[in-house]
């Protein structure tokens, strides 16, 4: 039995990990803290929880950190970012294990957080030791590690549609564009204006426009690693232009990636090609190009849908990729990654389709 505690209690994916959690037979939820609503029953935030958890919140403190480290094997941990150091430090202390879902810990090379977050990192060390994993691309990585840091939701989608051409190694440098769309869970759970109903409703923008979302260094960083580039020059990465945009939905992720490729495919060639190429992934599935994806075949699941296709006018690879971005792209990548370091199977507690319609 893993015994877990939770860090971010009333954010989106803890309420999301919760919920994935509660059809896992060998994990056993210890303490949630955060500094909002402390003292409350947990499911007073997550409503659809009560009768599951009774556990009330306890306060973010160095105390119940060490309270709740000493009796659990790994504490999930979602903080704003740069506050990451302070807690895994109390954790690790006491010999136990950490999944970062925040991104404090996803870049190998410090200072690359350093330029794209605007604040020097607390704790470099920490970042180098961790493991960054995206299970069907870094696993053997990860294998009984202690520091992983959870990837991205749009690096996740992004990665896995691009995975097979860089492999292959198709793919003409500095071709890369990422189209990508998330629903308002992505953007978190305190209110802002553009979240409201009346903003959000029967609308749709870009944001970041101009390359400057973090997510674009960290799929860089996994092209580079791919590909076989060094982690600790970024100079020498694989360029991309990534643009994000938020839909009018709850959830889900929809990234279109165009490549320029050095040979030509047909679609069916294509569709055969990442059909093999990820026959033993249980969460990826491969969707020919008669029958594109759609956000909600993945809605509240860890699966990552895919359409590859290929424009032989233009010579350019076009793959939709679908995750649900709290799902694959957050609590369900990270009870997969604790399967993997805790010598579970990966797929315990996450083999259930998507609801549907």
């Amino acid at each position: 039995m893993v015994r877990y505690s939770a860090i971010g209690a009333v954010g989106y994916v803890c309420g999301e990990l919760l919920r994935m959690m509660v059809a896992h037979p060998e994990t056993e939820l210890v303490d949630l803290l955060d500094s909002y609503g402390v003292g409350q029953p947990v499911y007073e935030h997550f409503p659809h929880l009560k009768g599951f958890y009774d556990q009330k919140i306890k306060d973010l403190t160095e105390e119940n950190v060490l309270a709740a480290a000493k009796a659990s094997d790994v504490v999930f941990i979602q903080v704003p970012s740069g506050d990451v150091a302070k807690w895994a430090a109390i954790v690790l202390g006491e010999g136990k294990k950490i999944i970062d879902i925040g991104a404090d810990i996803r870049f190998r090379h410090a200072p690359v957080w350093e330029k794209w977050y605007g604040a020097k990192h607390p704790n470099p060390e920490l970042t180098e030791n961790a493991v960054y994993c995206i299970p069907e691309v870094m696993r053997e990585d990860a294998k009984g590690k202690r520091v992983i840091a959870n990837p991205g939701c749009y690096p996740t989608a992004s990665t896995l549609a691009l995975y097979p051409m860089l492999k292959a190694g198709v793919v003409v440098e500095n071709t890369i564009v990422i189209d990508a769309k998330s629903g308002f869970t992505g953007a978190g759970r305190r209110p802002t204006q553009n979240k409201l109903i009346t903003e959000a409703e029967n609308n749709f923008n870009a944001y970041a426009l101009g390359g400057g979302h973090r997510h674009t260094p960290e799929i860089e960083q996994n092209i580079a690693y791919i590909t076989g580039k060094d982690l600790h020059k970024p100079e020498t990465w694989q360029f991309i232009n990534f643009q994000p945009h938020l839909l009018p939905t709850v959830r889900g992720i929809e990234i279109t990636a165009y490549a320029t490729l050095n040979r030509d495919y047909t679609n069916d060639e294509l569709f055969h090609l990442y059909e093999d190429f990820y026959k033993d992934e249980p969460f990826v599935k491969v969707t020919p190009a008669s029958n594109p994806v759609q956000t909600k075949w993945t809605y509240g699941t860890n699966f990552c849908m895919m359409t590859p296709t290929y424009d032989a006018r233009t010579k350019r690879l076009i793959v939709s990729s679908v995750i649900d971005n709290i799902g694959k792209g957050a609590a369900g990548q990270a009870i997969q990654n604790l399967n993997l370091i805790s010598g579970l199977p990966e797929t315990m507690g996450l083999l259930f389709p998507a609801m549907y319609p």
